[in-house]
Parts: structure tokens; C-alpha cells; sequence
């Protein structure tokens, strides 16, 4: 009965484990790249495994932010250079908004168009070059930020 017991606790200890080390994977970062310091980079929940992209507006503390659906706020976002994402946006908020996406060196190569309050919209997002775009809102540019990072296709 001891031994029996012992075996169990013992697989339990190894499943607890296994799940330690699969969440393990799973990261978050704190970047400094705002007054408030509160903007958190993920590279997981804003690209889904079907090519979905989803960043909403959010007011937070009375400033606004891009949100993932995991809650990240100003996302790093990790794609694939040549693959097509859909971008999905809910506008919640009771103000104008309107993501653009551009080159480092500020060449506009994609964007949503202005979203009012309370709309929805998508669009299709391409990556031709390899490196960073930076992402951003047009009425909100200093603290709706976020980066892009397009790697090459993996063969």
C-alpha cells in the first residue's frame, strides 16, 4: 500500500514536471520603451497558428495601447517573411483609431484605415523583406507602438 502510494506521488511529481517545462516556453519581457514603463513584449497569442493577427485598442491607465488577445500590451509581433496574416482589429474604445505599418525607415506598407469607435475591421498583411517594421496608431503614435519582426521561411 506504502509502495503503491509512493509510485503515485512519484508520477505526480514527474507530470507536475513535464508541465513545468512545457510552460517554460512561454515568455514575457519587460521593455522600457514609454514614459510609464509598462509596456510588455510577447511573441505568443497575437500570431495564431492559422495566420490571424489580433491587436485591439485599450485604454489602460487612461492612456491607450495595442492589445494581444493574451492581454500583451504593445506586442512584439514574430511573422514570416512572404506568408499572409490577417489582422484583425475590435475597436472597443470611444475613440478613433487607425494602425499603420511601416519600414524603419517610415515607408507606410500596410495599414487598417481608420477605425471608429465601437467598429471591427480586418485586413491582409504581406511581409516582403527580411528584419523589423514598427506598427503604430495615427492619433495615438507615442504610446500605441510596437514592433514587427519578419524572419526568413524556414525550408
Amino acid at each position: 500500500m506504502i509502495s503503491d502510494r509512493n509510485n503515485l506521488l512519484i508520477v505526480c511529481i514527474m507530470l507536475a514536471g513535464v508541465f513545468v517545462s512545457l510552460s517554460s516556453g512561454v515568455t514575457q519581457t519587460m521593455a522600457q520603451d514609454d514614459k510609464n514603463n509598462d509596456t510588455v513584449s510577447t511573441n505568443y497569442s497575437s500570431t495564431q497558428g492559422n495566420n490571424t493577427i489580433i491587436l485591439n485598442p485599450s485604454e489602460i491607465n487612461g492612456t491607450y495601447r495595442w492589445t494581444n488577445s493574451s492581454g500583451g500590451i504593445n506586442p512584439t509581433l514574430d511573422i514570416t517573411k512572404g506568408n499572409s496574416y490577417q489582422i484583425k482589429i475590435n475597436n472597443p474604445t470611444d475613440e478613433k483609431h487607425e494602425l499603420i505599418i511601416e519600414t524603419e525607415k517610415n515607408s507606410e506598407v500596410g495599414g487598417s484605415g481608420d477605425l471608429d469607435p465601437g467598429k471591427n475591421t480586418e485586413f491582409e498583411f504581406k511581409a516582403k523583406n527580411n528584419g523589423e517594421l514598427n506598427y503604430y496608431c495615427e492619433y495615438h503614435p507615442d504610446t500605441m507602438r510596437g514592433i514587427i519582426k519578419v524572419s526568413q521561411p524556414i525550408k
